[in-house]
């Protein structure tokens, strides 16, 4: 297999994330559609919370203060993410740009 093959099979948008997240790219590639990726978590950390906070209002509480912080969370990464796409963005733009013949080296 060649180097540039092996390139195009890493062209994976969770082996980015890994990289600029944690600095790792060895993962194992969730094939779930985002939605799922979401769901699973979500469920079981709800079926969790009912049974630890049985009682509505204690489950409510804790819930929300949960959701609080994985909006926080998400609003930060998305800000994040954005900004990084916008540099990545120019700096194609100015690897791409081509220079007129006489400011060529």
């Amino acid at each position: 297999m060649s180097y540039i093959t092996e390139i195009f099979e890493r062209l994976n948008i969770q082996y980015i994330r890994e990289f600029l997240l944690h600095g790792n790219a060895e993962i194992n590639i969730d094939s779930g559609s985002y939605m799922e990726r979401l769901e699973t978590p979500d469920n079981v950390m709800r079926n969790m919370l009912h049974c630890k906070f049985p009682e509505e209002k204690e489950y409510e509480e804790v819930s929300d203060k949960i959701y609080d912080y994985a909006t926080a969370c998400e609003e930060v990464y998305m800000e994040i993410g954005l900004q990084c796409g916008f540099i990545l963005a120019m700096q194609i733009v100015e690897n791409t740009r081509v220079q007129p013949d006489n400011e060529r080296h």
